[in-house]
């Protein structure tokens, strides 16, 4: 069921994208990302909260904040423009970052494309694996285990028997 708001309640919410759940965001991307939604201009979908209003707002460390913040920009959930001004004196300081929010799909095509590149890299892996093993070939370790039959084998509790004690017993 929808819910229905009077004209009092006009502008007082926003939603968010049923996929930002599907992507293996986590739990504090999800919350950034959520409040750069609320503070979003709807028009030119921008907004510019400083990373301590964000840290303020949603309970993280600004330094977790920076760190969602380039998860959701390397996702492409988000762009991030840098800004700077300059004061009266004529210095330049570092402004708020603005952030465009782009559409959902941008970030859904990107977390398909990276689930390919992933496969393709799993599946050349294993042809190459399948491969050498038709050739006869082995891993860089299997001639060392098989000139050492004896020392590669896992401990059984043998080295007791010769007379000394386990190191735990007292």
């Amino acid at each position: 069921m929808v819910p229905v708001f009077s004209r009092k309640h006009a502008g007082k919410f926003f939603s968010l994208p049923n996929e930002i759940f599907s992507l293996d965001l986590g739990h504090g991307a999800i919350t950034v990302y959520a409040y750069l939604l609320y503070c979003e201009d709807r028009s030119s979908h921008q907004c510019h909260p400083s990373y301590n209003t964000i840290s303020a707002t949603v309970g993280l460390a600004v330094n977790t904040v920076m760190k969602h913040i380039a998860k959701l920009e390397d996702r492409q959930f988000i762009t991030v423009e840098r800004t700077s001004y300059f004061d009266r004196q004529g210095m330049k300081w570092n402004g708020n970052n603005c952030y465009t929010i782009l559409p959902i799909q941008e970030a859904v095509d990107h977390s398909y494309e990276r689930q390919m590149v992933k496969l393709e890299e799993v599946t050349e892996r294993q042809r190459v694996a399948e491969e050498l093993q038709k050739q006869g070939r082995v891993r860089p370790c299997e001639p060392l285990c098989a000139a050492l039959p004896g020392a590669a084998r896992t401990d059984t509790g043998q080295a007791y028997s010769n007379g000394f004690g386990s190191p735990f017993e007292s």
